[in-house]
């Protein structure tokens, strides 16, 4: 996804929201394999905000509609926005679906320790 690079601020998060709402289709349908290619496209997605310094503006979907959509954002905002990312965690952990679940193990691995790394890339 070179073209990533040649994205302003706004398509790369538009793209993010894209694939953040494909990602959640795709789990909820038992879809590894779309589900994988887009958690990747995100990652590039992330990359490149925290390359440029925007990496914050993905708290703009706190309160967006789909819930892969605010676990996503909350996930990769857990080192800047700790309290504030728990808390859509915990929301979207009410879920009653593959998504509800994700989010429960996140806050739990975060609370653990064995996620430090993993989002601070």
């Amino acid at each position: 996804m070179e073209t990533v690079r040649k994205m302003t601020i706004e398509q790369a998060l538009s793209l993010f929201e894209q694939l953040s709402i494909k990602r959640g289709n795709a789990l909820n349908k038992g879809n590894s394999k779309t589900a994988n290619y887009c958690y990747d496209k995100i990652k590039k997605v992330v990359s490149f905000l925290k390359e440029n310094e925007e990496l914050p503006k993905l708290s703009a979907f706190y309160n967006h509609s789909n819930p892969q959509v605010r676990l996503t954002a909350a996930a990769y905002l857990l080192p800047i926005f700790e309290k504030e990312s728990l808390n859509v965690l915990k929301e979207v952990s009410k879920e009653e679906n593959i998504i509800g679940l994700c989010a429960e193990m996140t806050i739990q691995e975060w609370k653990n320790g064995n996620l430090k790394n993993f989002y601070t890339l």
